[in-house]
C-alpha cells in the first residue's frame, strides 16, 4: 500500500509531470522551470467564476440557477508591483439563468456579463487619472486677491489699494 501524497488534491488539473514522482515510492520532486512557472502565472484572461449578484447587485430580490456563472477574467501576477492585471479588450456574453422571484415562481432570463478577451500589466485606474490630471499651481499672470468692497461689520465701502 503506498501513501497518497498530502498534496495530491491541490495537483488536479495540473500537468502530471508537476506531481510527486511516486513510481518508484521516493519523494522526489520533479522541479518545474522557471520559463512554465512565469507562464503560468503571468497576467492573462482565466476562467473564473463569478457570482451573479455581484454584477447584478441590484437584483437581490430573486435567486439565480445557477447562483454563479464561468467567465474568463483577468488575473495573474506582473512583474512590477505599481502594475496590476488589467482587461484592455472585453465582450458580453448572454447566458440564459433560472430566476426565482421571492413568490417561489420561477422563469428563465438571459443576464448580459462581461468577459475578458486580452489583459495586459498596466498602473492602477487611480493612478491614470491622476496623471491626467492638470498641475497644481498658479497661471502665467498672477492672480490678484479677492478683497470684499464692503466692511462686512458695517457695510461701507473698503478703499482700495
Amino acid at each position: 500500500m503506498s501513501p497518497i501524497p498530502a498534496t495530491a488534491g491541490l495537483l488536479q488539473g495540473w500537468p502530471e509531470q508537476w506531481a510527486l514522482s511516486a513510481g518508484n515510492g521516493s519523494s522526489e520532486v520533479e522541479v518545474v522551470p522557471f520559463q512554465q512557472v512565469w507562464g503560468r502565472s503571468y497576467c492573462r484572461a482565466l476562467e473564473k467564476l463569478v457570482d451573479v449578484l455581484s454584477e447584478y447587485p441590484d437584483e437581490v430580490e430573486y435567486m439565480f440557477n445557477p447562483s454563479c456563472v464561468s467567465l474568463l477574467r483577468c488575473s495573474g501576477c506582473c512583474g512590477d508591483e505599481n502594475l496590476h492585471c488589467t482587461p484592455v479588450e472585453t465582450v458580453n456574453v448572454t447566458m440564459q439563468l433560472l430566476m426565482i422571484h421571492s413568490t417561489g415562481r420561477p422563469s428563465y432570463v438571459e443576464l448580459t456579463f462581461s468577459q475578458h478577451i486580452r489583459c495586459q500589466c498596466r498602473p492602477p485606474l487611480e493612478d491614470m487619472k491622476l496623471e491626467r490630471r492638470r498641475p497644481k499651481g498658479r497661471g502665467k499672470r498672477k492672480r490678484e486677491k479677492q478683497r470684499p468692497t464692503d466692511c462686512h461689520l458695517c457695510g461701507h465701502t473698503v478703499p482700495q489699494r
